[in-house]
């Protein structure tokens, strides 16, 4: 129901302002006080995923009373924990959570305002005992209304698809937990290797996954994807599509653009011999085998390898591998949902079942 709700979302995105083409046009621009009050929620909103204490209540941000501010702040609340589960399940702790904005004015009057909102968020966290901060980013897209409720603005309804915590179809997302009493071997995460003669270049196929990777974080590119090709965000997901320019521009391999579907892009990889499955498992298993290995994570895939994931038998995602934590948890990048150097697992339910292919080269 989540995924449904966010593809409604997603669709009505499109049909107002394009992926590539997010800007604040001179005769949209809202007024000033609105864009620091939609400023001012979200970051409210990001202050709960990295605070300890009591930040400002979600509900003082929600107008009372409507159905859809309900649902808005169910889903807010539900994210919020599926992201402190995953970190205490980790044993990390964030302590960085910086939103930036791109809004767009779409319609209203003097009571109400409705936005279209995308938003690149800035997001690091900690080990225990350590001063690294391991940062990434992540990329979200927001169709909201603001209504006046007594002298102040709120949320009135909102359709959003969030990477965090959003992206598998089961209703009540949760991460899955890591074993107890099985910690990883604590590794330094090794620089992508030089692209061999006629091989896969691992370098560049990286260096194109964090141009264009969108609105996450750290992405290039002005956080636009590479407008040569087609947009398949409304109409299945880009994930795969991503995927096929990374490594035909990047990595240099005979893949053909027009892979749209997982199943196809992964099963193309296998069958032409220029990838292979090193890993496929719930993550518990995955992180067993891990840490029965000297470098952990880093003994079954490397910089520019892929993951896949599957739910209830169906293909669902598949991303990049562009980097691994001060620990060597393998980190990501995507499209739909926009992600740059992100944890592998982090917005994926307990029941996923992840596919590790190491790429021949």
């Amino acid at each position: 129901m989540r995924r449904f709700l966010a593809g409604i979302a997603l669709c009505l995105m499109l049909a107002l302002c394009t992926v590539t083409s997010v800007a604040t046009g001179a005769a949209d621009a809202p007024p000033p006080d609105l864009s620091g009050r939609l400023e001012e929620i979200f970051r409210n909103r990001s202050q709960w995923l990295v605070s300890d204490g009591t930040p400002t209540p979600l509900t003082a941000d929600y107008f009372p009373g409507s159905a859809r501010a309900k649902w808005a702040i169910s889903h807010e609340q539900g994210k919020i924990k599926y992201v402190k589960t995953w970190a205490e399940s980790r044993g990390v702790k964030f302590v960085e959570a910086n939103p930036s904005l791109y809004i767009k004015y779409l319609s209203g009057d003097e009571g109400r305002a409705r936005f279209y909102v995308g938003q690149t968020l800035a997001l690091g966290y900690v080990y225990p005992g350590e001063t690294t901060v391991n940062r990434f980013g992540v990329g979200s897209r927001h169709v909201l209304e603001l209504r006046r409720h007594e002298e102040k603005w709120v949320v009135a309804s909102e359709w959003y698809s969030d990477p965090l915590g959003d992206d598998s179809e089961v209703p009540d997302v949760m991460p899955s937990l890591v074993p107890e009493g099985l910690p990883l071997p604590t590794v330094s995460a090794p620089e992508p290797a030089a692209a061999l003669r006629k091989g896969y270049n691992r370098q560049g196929a990286i260096a194109y996954a964090d141009k264009y990777c969108g609105l996450a974080a750290g992405c290039g590119n002005g956080h636009r994807y590479n407008t040569k090709y087609r947009n398949y965000t409304g109409d299945g997901g880009d994930c795969s599509n991503f995927l096929s320019q990374i490594l035909r521009e990047g990595g240099g391999l005979r893949v053909p653009p027009g892979l749209i579907r997982v199943s196809n892009m992964t099963g193309y990889l296998q069958g032409s011999g220029q990838a292979w499955v090193v890993g496929r498992a719930p993550f518990r298993q995955l992180w067993k085998q891990a840490a029965q290995k000297p470098r952990g994570f880093l003994d079954m895939v490397g910089p520019a390898d892929l993951v896949a994931f599957q739910l209830k038998g169906k293909m669902e995602h598949v991303a990049i591998i562009t980097g691994f934590d001060s620990h060597g948890y393998p980190m990501v990048n995507s499209h739909t949902a926009d992600r740059f150097r992100a944890p592998f697992d982090l917005g994926w339910d307990r029941k996923t079942v992840y596919w590790f292919l190491r790429v021949s080269g």
